[in-house]
């Protein structure tokens, strides 16, 4: 059987996300996304991808994930440049369960981000904490489901940090989401 992984580049061309000093949230996404799937184990997975030119909503309309999947959703996040850290997102249901498979995969997200780029964990948080109040792309029924905000896009030791040490991070990142597929 084959698992399906969906990692997201949480933004897309006409949609930029945060902008902070020449740097777009949109381009930082697409890289982390594209070094995921650069290091994401051969095998078993198979790994469908957002395209770079479709919405949120056309993105949740054409995937299909079901419950043996694995969805990460990526961002970086924006603020004060004083700002810092790594959290992770989850939904309602699984921020209450901390032994669901999205929360454990989340908290490890978060810890492996903050070890690797030393920065702060800022732990794993719901998404009820958002201006959104709910995330659609953390509500369609997937195993495990995960938005990640890296570091903060507007802080300059966080970029520094990811731009030293990105390859290193997400190389550890696809071994966890690999980890969770294979759980299963």
């Amino acid at each position: 059987m084959y698992l399906k992984t969906f990692p997201i580049a949480g933004h897309h061309n006409a949609d930029s996300g945060a902008v902070y000093n020449g740097r777009k949230e949109a381009d930082l996404t697409k890289e982390a996304r594209n070094l995921f799937v650069k290091y994401f184990p051969n095998g078993k997975n198979e790994l469908i991808l957002d395209r770079d030119n479709e919405t949120n909503t056309q993105l949740q309309r054409r995937i299909k994930p079901g419950a043996g999947s694995v969805l990460l959703d990526i961002h970086f996040n924006a603020g004060p440049t004083t700002a810092t850290g790594t959290e992770c997102l989850v939904n309602r249901k699984d921020f209450v369960n901390k032994n669901s498979m999205s929360y454990r995969m989340a908290d490890e997200i978060s810890k492996a981000t903050s070890e690797i780029l030393g920065i702060p964990n800022r732990d794993v948080k719901c998404e009820s904490t958002t201006r959104h109040g709910r995330l659609g792309i953390l509500n369609l029924g997937t195993g495990c489901a995960v938005l990640w905000e890296i570091c903060f896009i507007s802080n300059p030791n966080d970029m520094k940090q990811w731009d030293l040490k990105k390859e290193i991070l997400m190389k550890k990142i696809a071994e966890i989401a690999a980890k969770y597929d294979d759980i299963r």
